[in-house]
Formats: structure tokens, sequence, C-alpha cells
């Protein structure tokens, strides 16, 4: 299995993006493109990565609140803990109703994670906002985790169609590492949903750092397919992920120097063959 996972506190300069690709998958982490202009704890609070095995490709990305080790933690105890199996040659459930099972279970793990490292560090936990795709293709099979207002977006020849994102319904935001949390909690306020892979050419996931008023774009639906149709037509097949995962993250960037007000910004993609 091979793996890359980026993380905030390793990357705090205001303009700079890093980016890391293997084959299909790339992720993609900056500070933001201006200074943020809200009270936070630290300068960096994403966290995104991937996993590729013979059998499966994941794709996470985190946004942290009131601190990085919150995003942190999650996406470390994915890699650890669900990766391996889920990436296998052979999964380890099959059929919807067992992989949307052990969505929950990897988001309640992922709750966990974050308190856990909040208690060894004598802290109060850094709530987390969270999104994840496992692609099997073998299987014809998506698996989409989503909770909080961070993006998962599964792009076709026609759109980039949000399956994560704010919940318009809900007067608050979700998000993990709580002690309340539950499963059926997590499967009331999180988003999870199993489906087939048929007519996609990438799946794009984003934090907020593209879509908050006043600092991202106006239509990350948009940006995203903007990005995906541009690689499709400037890039050789091996390379559009990577340059996906940077064009969704420099438009971010863009935005947040034309409105000088930044947030941390953090891609995940997964290009899909056909």
């Amino acid at each position: 299995m091979e793996t890359a996972f980026l993380r905030g506190r390793d990357h705090q300069l205001i303009g700079r993006l890093e980016l890391e690709g293997v084959g299909p998958a790339a992720v993609a982490l900056s500070r933001g493109g201006a200074p943020k202009t809200y009270s936070h704890t630290d300068p960096n609070e994403d966290c995104v990565a991937f996993a590729l095995g013979d059998g499966g490709q994941l794709v996470v990305a985190a946004d942290g609140h009131h601190g990085d080790l919150g995003s942190e933690a999650a996406v470390e105890a994915i890699l650890e803990d669900f990766a391996g199996a889920w990436t296998a040659p052979t999964g380890p459930v099959s059929g919807h109703v067992q992989w949307r099972m052990q969505g929950v279970e990897a988001l309640m793990r992922a709750n966990r994670a974050i308190l856990d490292i909040a208690g060894r560090n004598g802290l109060p936990p850094a709530p987390t906002t969270f999104v994840l795709a496992l692609l099997r293709r073998e299987e014809d099979l998506l698996l989409h985790l989503s909770i909080g207002d961070s993006h998962l977006f599964a792009v076709d020849d026609d759109q980039a169609l949000e399956l994560g994102g704010r919940d318009t319904s809900l007067r608050f935001t979700p998000f993990l590492g709580y002690e309340e949390a539950n499963p059926e909690l997590i499967g009331k306020f999180g988003r999870i949903g199993v489906r087939g892979l048929s007519s996609l050419r990438a799946i794009v996931l984003a934090t907020d750092g593209l879509s908050e008023p006043g600092i991202g774009v106006p239509d990350p639906s948009r940006a995203v397919f903007g990005a995906v149709s541009r690689s499709v037509q400037d890039a050789p097949p091996d390379r559009r992920a990577v340059e996906t995962c940077r064009s969704v993250v420099e438009v971010a960037m863009r935005a947040h120097r034309k409105q000088k007000a930044g947030d941390n910004m953090g891609c995940s993609v997964v290009w899909i063959d056909r």
C-alpha cells in the first residue's frame, strides 16, 4: 500500500502549495492565499491523505477547529485502522449495507481518535469536519463519508455533484470530536453513501477554504468541474489527478488574495480511468 499524508502543522507558509501524487491519486495542502482574518488556534488546521492498494483507492480530507491535533488524529486513525483492509484485493465486506456500516465504524473511530489525542495532551477536543472517499473499481463501488462543511464531489462529463458539504437543513455545522457521538447520531448528522462509479471521471475532496463566504469562490462545484475539465484537456492521463489537485487549491488561493482573507485549503483527488 502506498500512502501520502500532508499535515497542516508541517505547512505554514502563506501562499505556498504542497503537492504529492502517485498514479491516480494526489493530495495538496496550503495554509492559504492570504492571512486568516478570524480567530484561530493554529496556522494550518487541515490535513489530507491518500492510500493506494491493489484493490482500492482511499482519499481523505479533514478541517480542524481550535487546533490541528483533531484533524491529524482523525486522518491518522483511518490510515492505520482501515486503509489496509479497504484497499486490499479482497475487501473486508461486500454489499452496500455492509459498506455503509464500515463507514459508520470509521467515523466513530475517527471521532474517538480526536478525543483521545486531546486527553493525552490535556487539551479540549479540536472538533473536525471530515470527508472520505473509497473507490473499489472491480466492485464498481464508491463509499463516501462526510461530516460538516468540507466538500466531496463526484465529477462526470457534465458536472461536479456535491456528495458532502454543508447540510442546509441544519442550523449548525456537525463535527467529529464529541463524547456524545454514537452510531445513531453519526448516521443522522453525517452524509454516508454507497454508489457505483459508472460515468464518473474523478472524485475531488476539498476543505472549506474553497467555499467559505468572503474567503473562497462563490460556486465551488463550478470551480471543481473547471479544474477537472482543464486537466482532461491539458494534462496526460498520468498527471490528471495531480493537476486537478493543484488547480483546485490555486483557484481557492486566488480567491483568498482577491478578498484579502485566507483560510487553510486542502484537496484530495482520485482520477478514474475509463
